[in-house]
């Protein structure tokens, strides 16, 4: 098995709806490409047995490509369709469908029906169905399992951080004393490179504007002329004070980053017996987390099952939502939700409004 098929069974989320074998094909690509998940970026392994599909995908990393699972036996069924929508919200590019259970559909003619019903509902969500690829096969047998594996590994792979434009979140700020105003931000890169001497921009809440960035050091007093996506550094800027700039903003390549108010959001409201409430956003407030900082936020629009709803007892639902402050926010950032100081969901951004 070469390199690319064992990146693919690493790189793609696996959805499908209860029954499907989700859960029995991911043992198996884990089997086939001997990965062994140790850290929730490859979140298609490493989710605990049981937990759904939107619920891995309000919750975790953003994915370009997921596999679709169906279960031969039952066809798509509207928690597939539910899935598929979700899928399409939340930005994914690449979709593959692997029809499980195959081996108790052996009628090829009704796997053709089948293929069909899969391309219809993959074109009402504006995937191109006709390219779309569909495998039968059953997650218990190898051979269907490499075939998956072999298509999967057509994805385009996705980008690399480090080449995607600087965005680092603030974690901190610390004034330098001196003839001219430095000041030291710290935090981890998130993504792309950054260079002594780069202009960069601070953006949200209540301050923005741009400045030079004049030193870079690595934690240990490891000065640097430059660093990269998941390293944690200290950040000096030429001619910013400690009252412009705070925790919660971000620093990037000045013009790529903008600060919102209003957004549309799919998310994934924890149910009571997940540790959430047993009626959540009573109120139609809840306290918004994004990167390292929190704002309170009003619950304009708050639907599930297609229905306008005043309370969440948990599962997905859509909500459009007013926040009190400007935040550094982009269609396909994740955030988590939290209610009178109780964790009860996680989304992602679907669309800006303000």
């Amino acid at each position: 098995m070469d390199e690319s098929m064992i990146r693919s069974g690493r790189e793609v989320e696996y959805v499908g709806a209860p029954g499907s074998g989700t859960t029995t094909l991911t043992g198996a690509i884990a089997r086939a490409t001997g990965h062994v998940p140790t850290a929730r970026h490859f979140t298609a392994l490493d989710w605990p047995p049981g937990t759904s599909g939107a619920e891995k995908l309000t919750r975790g990393h953003r994915r370009r490509a997921v596999v679709l699972v169906v279960s031969a036996t039952d066809g798509p069924t509207p928690a597939t369709a539910e899935l598929l929508r979700l899928v399409r919200a939340v930005g994914v590019e690449h979709v593959a469908v692997f029809v499980n259970k195959a081996d108790l559909l052996p009628d090829p003619e009704l796997q053709q029906v089948l293929a069909l019903e899969i391309r219809e509902l993959l074109r009402r969500h504006a995937y191109p169905a006709e390219v779309v690829p569909i495998v039968f096969g059953s997650a218990r047998q190898p051979s269907a399992v490499e075939e998956l594996l072999t298509v999967m590994s057509g994805f385009p792979a996705a980008p690399r951080e480090r080449d995607m434009p600087f965005l680092m979140p603030v974690e901190d700020v610390f004034p330098l004393s001196g003839r001219r105003p430095r000041t030291v931000l710290t935090g981890r890169i998130e993504r792309g490179v950054l260079r002594v001497g780069d202009e960069v921009e601070y953006v949200g809440l209540s301050t923005s504007g741009t400045a030079t960035v004049t030193a870079i050091e690595r934690f240990r007093g490891e000065r640097t002329e430059w660093a990269e996506a998941g390293e944690n550094i200290g950040v000096e800027l030429r001619g910013v004070t400690r009252e412009d700039v705070e925790r919660g903003q971000v620093l990037a390549v000045p013009g790529t980053a903008t600060a919102h108010s209003a957004f549309e959001a799919e998310v994934y409201v924890l149910p009571e017996d997940d540790g959430g409430r047993d009626v959540t956003f009573a109120r139609r407030q809840a306290q918004f987390y994004f990167r390292t900082t929190d704002v309170a936020g009003q619950i304009v629009v708050l639907r599930q099952d297609g229905q306008d709803i005043d309370v969440s007892r948990g599962g997905p639902a859509f909500m459009s939502v007013r926040l009190a402050e400007q935040v550094a926010v982009e269609k396909g950032t994740r955030f988590s939700i939290r209610e009178a100081g109780k964790a009860v969901g996680g989304g992602v951004v679907t669309a800006i409004l303000r």
